[in-house]
């Protein structure tokens, strides 16, 4: 494994560990491939969905391990204000039980790549893309309408973070966590039901 491979699987597990940052800082400080539901986004070039882009992942996924299943999917976008466009690569880590190994999966137009594989010390749960009906660009409306909107307009240098994965506390569905940030005061995090697209109360 090279070391840019190293380096991107690096920043995946930073990003992830923003985004439980970032959700910790909302509860702190202020109180959504292939038939997936989705909606119009307002915003300008988000470009390949992740339903749209799970496929060849999915396909990848199959020929590692039979019993690979879907853990996370999750993007960032610096500077989401100034450039939220369709360029960057939707990630997906999926986990196979029978080997206790994960292995991350990113997509960059059609083409998926292995980044990272790795041993999980302990068991890592997954969804089906059956319940997963939600798409990347409904879950974003809902940020967008909920205040992302207004933190891009103010702070277009602000990061963006979405993730689908289920909840820690247990469930039955992936819930979809869209997170805005530009340092620690300006938050707007948006939970959505992966299944069905009802925001959840944080």
């Amino acid at each position: 494994m090279g070391k840019g491979c190293s380096v991107r699987w690096l920043l995946f597990l930073g990003l992830g560990l923003i985004l439980l940052v970032v959700v910790g800082l909302l509860f702190y400080g202020q109180s959504v491939g292939t038939s997936k539901s989705s909606v119009a986004v307002d915003l300008p070039g988000f470009g390949a969905t992740a339903g749209q882009s799970f496929a060849p992942a999915a396909e990848l996924a199959a020929q590692w391990q039979e019993d690979a299943g879907l853990a996370v999917v999750s993007r960032h976008w610096p500077e989401a204000g100034k450039r939220l466009a369709g360029d960057g690569e939707w990630a997906f880590q999926f986990f196979s039980p029978s080997t206790q190994r994960l292995i991350l999966v990113t997509v960059a137009g059609d083409v998926a790549s292995v980044t990272r594989e790795s041993t999980s010390p302990y068991s890592v749960p997954t969804f089906s893309a059956e319940v997963w009906r939600v798409d990347s660009d409904q879950a974003l409306q809902a940020w967008w309408e909920r205040g992302g909107s207004v933190l891009l307009g103010r702070r277009p240098d602000a990061d963006l973070v979405m993730q689908l994965r289920m909840p820690e506390g247990g469930g039955e569905h992936p819930v979809w966590t869209v997170a805005g940030f530009a340092g620690t005061e300006n938050v707007i995090a948006v939970k959505v039901d992966g299944a069905d697209g009802a925001v959840l109360e944080q």
